[in-house]
């Protein structure tokens, strides 16, 4: 099963400059946590997305996984909270049919993908793939 988790002010803080790294002092993000070769990504639940690195949880209402807004969790004793998240029921009731397999694989399919379109920014769908992606600035992580 996922497990879902909000992260510290600490890790806000250390991260405060990165501007595609998604923070709101009054509603924080949940994070789904998934293992990649080792690495700890956070991966947060959005709304309101309108591209395909997703796993839906109401696509109706475009809310899901995001993966282009995922984040290594480097320090998880320090950048976890201890605060359980409340998540609506419609996307609590989708995230318990998603396993943790599924989030890993598609969560390689978007580094493959973001590796693929740094190599060819010139096009304007890879330009704004790496811009405005998060893993820019975890590539030693990649």
């Amino acid at each position: 099963m996922l497990k879902a988790v909000f992260l510290t002010e600490e890790f806000y803080r250390a991260y405060e400059k990165c501007a595609e790294i998604e923070q709101k002092k009054t509603r924080p993000y949940i994070m789904v946590e998934v293992f990649v070769d080792g690495v700890l990504w956070g991966v947060p639940l959005r709304s309101h997305i309108t591209h395909e690195y997703v796993i839906w949880t109401d696509k109706e209402n475009g809310c899901g996984i995001d993966f282009t807004k995922a984040v290594v969790i480097e320090k998880p004793d320090e950048y976890i909270s201890d605060n359980a998240p409340h998540i609506r029921p419609n996307e609590f009731k989708v995230l318990k049919t998603i396993d943790a397999y599924s989030v890993s694989q598609k969560m390689k399919q978007y580094i493959k993908a973001y590796k693929k379109a740094k190599q060819c920014r010139t096009v304007p769908r890879n330009k704004r793939l790496v811009q405005f992606s998060t893993l820019q600035y975890f590539e030693e992580y990649l």
